[in-house]
């Protein structure tokens, strides 16, 4: 089925758990870098005000409506933690989504940073969620490598139901602007180029109009090749996508061709616009503004 497919070419969410060694180290890597960067060579105020042993109860409460990430994550923090959400539940206002016994330095010291991870993945996951109910189709959305907490920011796409799109760059092959203009903009050199890696399987071409979208497929339907192909409508109009999908699935067919391509429709789209976008013909519309501008989740410590 073609939706098998783009799963494949886009997404590698399940490699995002801490139960993959990469992303486990990745994810301690990045939370010890932030608790040292925040707690420095100690908290002076919990230090002076609060009494060494003193354990208390706390909990992380949503201040508004979303859906949750970063539960598992937390875990990480070495917190006594009790999960009262799971990742990808809904929280609505008041609720509690962990709970934590501990000592009362450790909570406090370690409660911003808990926080800002926990505050931007269920954003990040929050502006999925309301992209995919503006959408209210089977077209899927994925992110872009426009992150700030990188694989983090991949898993929370993943948690609010969006493709992750290359984790990295050795990912897959985007063939982008930049890359064709150090070939003198000669599609049919990048792609054979492409073509030879033994590292790829995956290869996508960025098309700024109808023309590179046309050639490049032209050239992909000539390639010998067992690869999976895409071609990335970048920041063009919905009309033209509309039409050019017409025309290059005609040459497929004129061709007696059995390659897929797939299709993605990227830049300028927002939660507004998505629907406009997903009616196109594309099989993923990618939006940078999940990650890039995020907007976090409302999350405080209340100690109980």
């Amino acid at each position: 089925m073609r939706e098998n497919i783009v799963l494949e070419f886009w997404d590698r969410s399940k490699f995002l758990t801490i139960k993959n060694k990469d992303y486990l180290d990745y994810a301690k890597k990045l939370i010890n870098g932030q608790l040292k960067e925040d707690i420095g060579r100690g908290d002076i105020t919990v230090n002076s005000l609060i009494w060494k042993g003193k354990k208390i109860n706390a909990a992380a409460i949503a201040k508004q409506d979303g859906i949750v990430a970063g539960i598992e994550e937390s875990f990480l923090f070495g917190l006594n933690i009790k999960k009262i959400k799971n990742d990808g539940d809904k929280a609505k206002k008041g609720e509690a989504i962990i709970e934590i016994y501990d000592d009362a330095k450790k909570i406090l010291a370690y409660e911003r940073t808990l926080l800002n991870i926990m505050q931007r993945m269920s954003g990040i996951a929050t502006a999925v969620y309301n992209v995919k109910g503006a959408i209210g189709n089977k077209c899927l959305i994925a992110g872009t490598r426009k992150t700030l907490f990188g694989m983090l920011d991949k898993k929370a796409l993943s948690v609010g139901g969006a493709l992750t799109h290359r984790l990295n760059l050795e990912d897959s092959i985007l063939i982008k602007d930049n890359h064709l203009e150090l070939l003198n903009n000669n599609i049919k050199k990048a792609l054979e180029l492409a073509n030879k890696s033994n590292k790829a399987k995956y290869i996508e071409i960025e098309a700024k109009n109808e023309k590179e979208a046309l050639k490049s497929a032209e050239e992909i339907i000539k390639l010998k090749s067992n690869k999976i192909f895409a071609i990335m409508f970048d920041n063009m109009d919905t009309s033209t996508i509309k039409s050019t999908i017409i025309k290059i699935n005609n040459k497929i067919r004129d061709n007696n061709s059995k390659k897929r391509i797939l299709f993605e429709a990227s830049g300028g789209i927002n939660e507004k616009n998505a629907l406009e976008y997903s009616k196109t013909g594309v099989d993923v519309i990618s939006l940078g503004s999940l990650t890039h501008s995020a907007k976090a989740l409302d999350i405080s410590l209340d100690i109980l």
